[in-house]
């Protein structure tokens, strides 16, 4: 099928909403991420992907949407991207250089020689015309001649960055998935400013510019849907750059570390989500230095813990005290930081610590009981994970005081638990003739029903002992995994192989009912071919072709892939 007649195929009123979309403008983006292959975004009742992959000869040879429509024909917003693409193509077709009355066009000038060939003034008249009429272009000029380390330029990059918030928000301040990396143009402009201030060594600016960048999207968190993680990355990348540049300001004066300090905590207090505030909080410990500092960093986790409730927040409480113990050995020395230990050992980090530096002493008594402690607590409370971390730290001292009893019995646990990477620990603490009968009981609690967590494990262990008799039985329960497991059957079993692969189509093309679904049909058979069974997949191929006759994008998927 052309790009160029497309429409022929399509049903008038699809082909008419079609044309609505494009031209209501509800195609939101559209690249040409390779030659050919085009990717777009349709805003319907949400947001919807097309794939397209145009030949050299103007063909669609693919075509998908992940809208819920049933894709037997077109949908409105595939045509909607088509017209968009055929329109571009046009474009470049009329743009491209051609030979006119027998002269060939001449090469176009990079733009940096044509501005290179203007006058000073030519230049300045250009980029004020420009800076008027482009808010965009007026918007990098200010930002280019601000001074980093000017209290009043940074309140102009928080306006900048407010700019393009209130630009692209919608009705009532909320802005959009669709709107969000727009959105935030100004902050990553900002952003930038920031790196730049930092490889420029001056760290305190390079601070307070991400700082403000940090506050500003954190309000902005609040009031956008930012579900594809742009905001949030970006605040990370503002909280890594801050504390880089207080690391490397050594030579900030003490009236500056007692500044940044006070910004920093007032910037934790504001922040609205725990971790960005612990992060504020883990940052400013690089500026307490004296313990007039230390209580103000105090006073204000204890602000914070008892606001909104934040004192029974155990992933605050926690790192918090963590943060409490690093301040304490830096301040207070290394007797007072062991006494902290003993009296918050009821905190997860805390016990963790306090094991381990009762590990690096040699007190191996100390350090099992505080394990111990902590599993009886756990189990109790029935937090597996927090169990299987102090069983992890017992284990450690059994290895140091070389109780080999103690490592067979928990290493074996934890591979019964489907934990892998103690399987050839666990195959080193016996002989070859003790091994055996382990090796039948880890099978066997692995083989337990109802342990899907296990299953990763269990199958990695049949493939390390070449046990392929009893993963062919685990596959023949799991048909869906001769894919994964094909390679390691194929031989010995390879009808059994060509068998299970049957019926992995069979159910996949009876639950497939859109081209995404037909096209994973198509690479499954694939694979039945790579596996040399390709009679198999001609049989196959033909029942499917006689039994889904009236489903043409399922017959057009298996011609596309070949098949």
């Amino acid at each position: 099928m052309k790009l160029n007649e497309f429409e022929k195929h399509v049903p008038p009123g699809v082909l008419k909403r079609g044309k609505e979309y494009r031209d209501e403008g509800r195609i939101v983006d559209i690249d040409e991420v390779e030659k050919g292959i085009y990717q777009a975004e349709v805003e319907g009742s949400e947001l919807y992907e097309i794939q397209v992959r145009i030949g050299s000869r103007g063909d669609i040879q693919y075509l998908e949407c992940d809208c819920p429509f049933d894709q037997e024909a077109f949908c409105k917003h595939q045509v909607a991207v088509l017209l968009e693409i055929r329109s571009m193509l046009d474009v470049l077709k009329a743009e491209a250089p051609s030979a006119i009355k027998g002269k060939t066009a001449q090469p176009k000038k990079k733009l940096a020689d044509q501005l290179a060939a203007l006058s000073k003034e030519q230049l300045v008249a250009l980029l004020t015309e420009y800076a008027q009429d482009i808010r965009e272009v007026k918007a990098k000029l200010d930002l280019y001649f601000l001074k980093s380390n000017d209290t009043e330029d940074v309140k102009q990059l928080v306006k900048l960055i407010r700019t393009y918030v209130k630009r692209y928000a919608e009705r009532g301040g909320f802005v959009s998935y669709r709107n969000v990396p727009h959105a935030v143009e100004g902050a990553e402009l900002v952003l930038d400013k920031a790196r730049q201030a930092q490889q420029d060594g001056e760290f305190l600016p390079a601070v307070r510019i991400g700082l403000c960048v940090v506050q500003e999207l954190a309000d902005l968190s609040q009031t956008s849907d930012d579900s594809g993680g742009i905001i949030g990355g970006l605040i990370g990348e503002g909280l890594d750059l801050i504390a880089e540049s207080i690391e490397s300001a050594d030579a900030l004066s003490s009236h500056d570390k007692k500044g940044l300090l006070r910004t920093l905590l007032q910037a934790a207090q504001l922040s609205v989500v725990t971790d960005w505030r612990v992060e504020l909080l883990e940052i400013a410990t690089d500026l307490v230095g004296d313990v007039d500092a230390r209580q103000q960093w105090e006073a204000c986790v204890q602000r914070l813990e008892a606001h909104d409730g934040s004192r029974e927040d155990s992933y605050f409480k926690e790192k918090v005290a963590m943060l409490r113990y690093g301040l304490t050995r830096q301040i207070d020395g290394e007797q007072r930081a062991e006494t902290f230990l003993q009296a918050n050992i009821g905190v997860p980090d805390i016990r963790e610590a306090a094991i381990e530096n009762a590990i690096a002493q040699s007190r191996y008594e100390e350090a099992l009981r505080y394990a111990q402690e902590g599993e009886v607590q756990d189990t109790q409370k029935g937090y597996p994970g927090l169990v299987s971390r102090w069983k992890k730290l017992r284990l450690k001292v059994y290895r140091l005081t070389n109780d080999r009893e103690q490592q067979r019995e928990l290493t074996e646990a934890f591979v019964s638990e489907g934990d892998y990477a103690y399987y050839h620990p666990l195959k080193e603490l016996y002989t070859p003739e003790e091994w055996p009968d382990v090796y039948a009981r880890v099978l066997t609690a692995l083989e337990e029903e109802g342990r899907w967590y296990a299953e990763s494990t269990y199958t990695k262990v049949l493939i390390e002992e070449k046990e392929t008799g009893r993963l062919l039985e685990y596959v023949e329960r799991h048909p869906a995994y001769i894919v994964d497991y094909y390679k390691h059957l194929i031989g010995p079993y390879t009808g059994e192989v060509y068998h299970l692969f049957a019926r992995h189509i069979e159910r996949s093309a009876q639950n497939a009912s859109n081209r995404k679904q037909y096209w994973k049909v198509c690479q499954i058979i694939r694979e039945l071919q790579k596996a040399g069974g390709t009679q198999t997949a001609q049989v196959i191929v033909k029942e499917l072709r006689l039994r889904y006759a009236n489903r043409p994008a399922m017959l057009d998927e298996l011609n596309k892939s070949g098949l």
